[in-house]
């Protein structure tokens, strides 16, 4: 007897997309990276032309050197004359503006030109839990952390796997990772008004099959899929303008997968917040990394 039936086939997809994403993220990054390294080339003598003569100008016009006394006797005037004339029509201001504006500007130069340079690569052993606690004492003794936020108010919570090993990496890039990801959820946790619980970190460090695997977890606010899709793009920021450079997160990406030929993802916390994921290889990522 004959019967009919149906076959109904369920695959779990989800690494798949996930490896699918990475994959994107990493082409796009790599063309805009070159894009970028170009157009930092371009502006960086100009730029400096700029710093350089603010600098030159504000010398000219506000110390006493002896040919600015010569300057102003020739020309039948005081420096005490020419320096009230520039505080009444707040040129001194003026000029620290330029040169706040430039050095802004040069370090945004700076961030573009890391994207492809090949630094001499100073590899060593690290304890990935100790260089993250590392991390955490330069964040709290940062001036401009300090000043905006009570970085030492935030509760940390840390699990560490006693048997991962120590891996092969250059200290102060992953550093650098580690920095950006812990000032923006510092900043994040920050304004989430009347939380009903304080601001609080969540570190793991974890084997991961041929991986050591860090996760940096906030109880921020979290970000919706758009931004989470976004985040490692260069320039993308969520912030004012002049208020971020949107350079952080798209150069630690860069330090991770480019120069240590790892892993880097950001997910939704459960309960709220958001999880950064780190994966670096065991045995490092030279190989892959030719940059």
């Amino acid at each position: 007897m004959g019967g009919e039936g149906a076959v109904i086939r369920v695959d779990d997809v989800t690494e798949r997309v996930r490896l699918e994403e990475m994959m994107i993220q990493s082409e796009k990054m790599l063309s805009v990276g070159g894009l970028a390294a170009g157009m930092a080339h371009e502006v960086n003598n100009p730029l400096a032309g700029i710093l350089q003569n603010a600098s030159v100008l504000e010398n000219r016009l506000m110390s006493d050197l002896p040919a600015n006394q010569q300057a102003a006797e020739a020309a039948g005037i005081s420096l005490a004359a020419i320096r009230h004339y520039l505080e009444l029509r707040k040129l001194p201001g003026m000029i620290e503006s330029i040169r706040e504006s430039g050095s802004r500007a040069a370090a945004i130069v700076k961030n573009m030109l890391g994207f492809a340079r090949k630094s001499d690569r100073r590899v060593s052993s690290q304890n990935l839990g100790k260089l993250l606690d590392q991390t955490l004492d330069l964040v709290r003794t940062d001036y401009d952390m300090k000043k905006r936020y009570d970085v030492k108010q935030i509760h940390i919570e840390r699990d560490y796997d006693p048997l991962v090993p120590s891996v092969p990496c250059e200290a102060s890039k992953i550093q650098q990772v580690f920095l950006n990801i812990l000032k923006k959820g510092a900043v994040a946790m920050a304004e989430v008004k009347d939380a009903p619980a304080p601001p609080a970190f969540v570190f793991r460090v974890q084997n991961d099959d041929a991986w050591v695997r860090v996760e940096i977890q906030d109880s921020g606010p979290g970000m919706n899929e758009n931004t989470r899709r976004r985040i490692f793009e260069p320039f993308f920021t969520t912030k004012p303008v002049g208020q971020g450079t949107g350079l952080g997160l798209s150069v630690s990406y860069f330090i991770v997968t480019e120069d240590h030929g790892g892993e880097m993802s950001v997910h939704a916390a459960e309960g709220g917040g958001t999880r950064f994921v780190i994966r670096l290889p065991k045995w490092g990522g030279w190989v892959i990394s030719n940059r």
